[in-house]
């Protein structure tokens, strides 16, 4: 058990290495701690920014865990950087967006970082002393909550879905436009991106997985949900499974080929949200 956060943990990354994880929270504070210890290396503690709500590591090369951003409540971007394995040093914090953050997601091809919040999308240029510029002059806000953002393509587009509504828009980045605009057959409450598809937990009955960019529902992966909570999504692929998180006290498995409920991992007690999960997709070099 990693125990420090005083609230609800939201958001989880797990570095590209595979040996630091990266936690915030209700708090305010977001904890780097060892996966091979369970020790905290590192709390960076932020009261005026609100509550962390999205984070994501930033590695531009393949040292990794050399560099990370979160967003919270207060619309900002925070980013740290570390140079020779030392702890962690403030570096920026960018004006992102009028509301929270809702997501974040990093494309190491271009060095680009993608953010959601108050209704829409905006991409951001990391430049050499690691502050961030808009990449979107204009981006169109849409009436709903802007929920994740992925890129797609190598980079070259960005997905972005929307919680109410079921929309998700493809952006081309250079230029920026929309190149389609789809909906799912339900709402969205979070989604991940595995190579050409996109999961969607649809705050009803589980979690659907849709062939991108036909959006066609191609398999169900379906569990009771008892509560109108977002519930995060991570595919671990060398296993063939998926992991969906819970709303009473405990994450659910299921066979990520055939779609069949494997198990469950406890955590916590009965009626629990356990809203963010993570895994490690670790590959080997060649």
């Amino acid at each position: 058990t990693l125990t420090r956060h005083t609230k609800a943990v939201n958001v989880l990354a797990i570095s590209k290495l595979g040996a630091l994880l990266l936690t915030g929270g209700n708090d305010g504070r977001v904890v780097l701690w060892s996966l091979a210890s369970g020790e905290m290396i590192q709390e960076i503690y932020s009261p005026a920014a609100g509550y962390i709500s999205a984070i994501t590591w930033t590695d531009m090369d393949d040292r990794g865990e050399t560099m990370f951003a979160f967003g919270a409540s207060d619309g900002n971007i925070q980013m740290y950087e570390r140079v020779n394995d030392a702890l962690f040093e403030f570096r920026s914090t960018t004006i992102g967006h009028s509301g929270a953050i809702e997501s974040l997601a990093w494309d190491p091809n271009h060095c680009r970082l993608a953010s959601a919040g108050d209704g829409h999308p905006q991409v951001w240029n990391l430049t050499p002393d690691k502050t961030f510029t808009s990449m979107v002059s204009q981006p169109e806000k849409q009436a709903y909550v802007a929920r994740t953002v992925h890129f797609y393509d190598k980079g070259a587009s960005l997905l972005v879905s929307y919680l109410e509504s079921g929309d998700v828009f493809c952006y081309s980045i250079e230029p920026w436009d929309l190149k389609w605009h789809k909906k799912v057959s339900s709402r969205i409450g979070n989604t991940a991106l595995d190579g050409n598809y996109l999961l969607v937990s649809n705050l009803k009955d589980g979690v659907d997985k849709y062939t991108i960019p036909a959006l066609t529902r191609v398999q169900s992966f379906n569990h009771v949900i008892l509560r109108n909570v977002p519930l995060q999504i991570s595919v671990a692929r060398q296993s063939g499974l998926l992991f969906v998180g819970g709303d009473d006290g405990f994450v659910r498995i299921f066979d990520y080929t055939t779609g069949a409920y494997r198990g469950q991992l406890d955590h916590g007690n009965r009626g629990d949200c356990i809203t963010p999960v993570v895994v490690s997709n670790i590959l080997p070099c060649g």
